[in-house]
């Protein structure tokens, strides 16, 4: 399921790459029940999973779940943030840029 969300969510991304409006970024997601990484590329015009090993700017824990109800819209970032749902490591600058790429594309 958190492979299909995730792919969603690209796909929306590179259906309509103008809500990255040029950012460029490498968050990486934890998902705390699968003990999964994905790590995304924000590219300017573009994202994907990124295949190298560079450090990412931003790491988000999640769970597959709440994840899913991120990129569909039935969650609020900034909520999932300040109960607890969503934690993050790293600049987080990219988590606030991160919250409004998943309202764009939600």
């Amino acid at each position: 399921m958190t492979k299909q969300a995730m792919e969603q969510f690209l796909s929306k991304i590179q259906q309509d790459p103008a809500g990255l409006k040029g950012y460029n970024a490498r968050i990486q997601f934890d998902f705390t029940d699968t003990e999964e990484s994905t790590l995304i590329s924000f590219d300017g015009n573009n994202a994907h999973v990124a295949k190298d090993a560079q450090a990412p700017d931003c790491t988000v824990s999640i769970s597959s779940k709440n994840f899913e109800k991120l990129t569909t819209g039935q969650m609020n970032p900034q909520t999932a943030f300040l109960m607890g749902k969503l934690k993050s490591k790293g600049d987080m600058s990219h988590l606030l840029r991160l919250s409004s790429l998943l309202t764009y594309y939600k």
